[in-house]
């Protein structure tokens, strides 16, 4: 097998989109997007609990506000991976529903660490209009409310594409 640089020409071709939405998270309640489906024996099954597993099904919305139209589903998988609680593995497919991206996915998947304001992960594929990118995706906790355990996440991702 034969390894070669890119020529200029097609390094100039190298395109770059970025894009910024809304996780509309909940994480109790009878509307929970967020929920334990296992854990370790005789352990309370929390993001800080080692071995926990969640699903997810956020909305997606334009804007912070709840109400914003919706562009998708981010659904997946979160792992309490360290033993300390301090890092969950996450591994997300973005599902968009909006007319521009309408059946397209984002793989996203990394470690966060579960404390830090900036969260990052890396985009690891896609589908659709997004077949073969590469990136990253930098998740910030805008809105916290503890009452209710709903969260607002800006999603803000960085893709490269030829």
């Amino acid at each position: 097998m034969l390894f070669s640089r890119p020529n200029e020409a097609q390094l100039q071709r190298v395109n770059q989109t970025n894009l910024v939405f809304f996780l509309q998270e909940f994480t109790s309640g009878p509307n929970a997007t967020v929920v334990p489906v296992i854990g370790i024996t005789g352990k309370t099954w929390s993001f800080v609990t080692f071995g926990t597993i969640f699903a997810i099904d956020d909305a997606i919305t334009q804007t912070p506000d709840r109400s914003s139209a919706r562009v998708g589903r981010a659904q997946g998988v979160l792992v309490a991976s360290a033993l300390d609680g301090s890092n969950v593995s996450v591994t997300i497919s973005i599902v968009f529903n909006n007319v521009d991206y309408s059946g397209s996915t984002l793989e996203l998947q990394g470690t966060i660490h579960q404390n830090e304001r900036y969260r990052e992960v890396s985009v690891v594929s896609g589908t659709g209009r997004f077949r073969f990118v590469r990136g990253y995706a930098i998740l910030e906790t805008i809105y916290y409310e503890r009452a209710t355990s709903y969260t607002i996440i800006r999603c803000t991702i960085e893709l490269i594409y030829n």
